[in-house]
């Protein structure tokens, strides 16, 4: 089982804080892991407990969700989703370029956090993986199904081959066989010309080229080990 996503919910209405931590507890693969009252408080929460994301309203006395925002450690960037009952157009693009991940305009529904934080969260391990296999020199259809598989070993260590490919498999209206094989085609490209970077991963050339499955998991651990 994945480990829960860690939530920090920044809000300033007691009651909102109150009625949305008690729905979190509910919510099966998410974990309430602090609450803040405004961005000055949730910069400290984010620096000590590290969350995965955060749930940040925008409106709130002293530092508000766009000075949060500005001032969020870019190494310790959790996702941050917005919640807010502003919806103006300008000013959701001026939060996502400021780093947010999403924006949800209020009242919310809560049964659609768990998705959208588990999506979220693998975006930065995603990315992680496709900048390694890039330089690993990969190229072609394996490079984003394997990066994808990666992130989701990195979640949850136990995860199986099936559900590891699920995101490209839905993402891409393809199945598991059509998934493994472009994997298994760009492991045995990587394998043929071994780059520094790909005997680094896998502690040297093996004798015949790995499993995919062998492979995603070296590339998930390394994927833990750069965070």
């Amino acid at each position: 089982m994945a480990p829960s996503i860690r939530v920090l919910v920044v809000e300033d209405d007691p009651g909102a804080r109150t009625l949305l931590s008690a729905a979190l507890s509910g919510l099966a693969g998410l974990e309430l892991c602090g609450l803040a009252a405004d961005g000055l408080e949730a910069l400290e929460l984010v620096e000590r407990l590290g969350p995965d994301a955060v749930l940040l309203d925008l409106i709130m006395p002293g530092l508000d969700g766009l000075g949060f925002l500005g001032q969020l450690n870019p190494r310790r960037r959790p996702v941050v989703v917005v919640t807010s009952q502003a919806s103006g157009q300008a000013l959701i693009r001026h939060t996502l370029a400021l780093g947010a991940s999403y924006y949800l305009v209020k009242p919310l529904n809560l049964k659609s956090l768990p998705p959208l934080l588990e999506g979220l969260c693998l975006q930065p391990l995603i990315q992680r993986a496709a900048a390694a296999l890039e330089e690993m020199g990969a190229r072609g259809m394996g490079v984003q199904a394997a990066a994808r598989a990666a992130a989701v070993l990195a979640r949850d260590g136990n995860a199986l081959l099936k559900q590891a490919y699920a995101p490209t498999i839905a993402a891409e209206g393809t199945n598991y066989a059509g998934v493994e094989k472009n994997i298994r085609v760009m492991v045995d490209r990587l394998h043929r010309a071994p780059t520094p970077r790909y005997l680094a991963l896998l502690d040297g050339l093996p004798p015949a080229r790995p499993s995919n499955l062998t492979f995603l998991r070296a590339l998930a651990r390394s994927l833990g080990e750069t965070k």
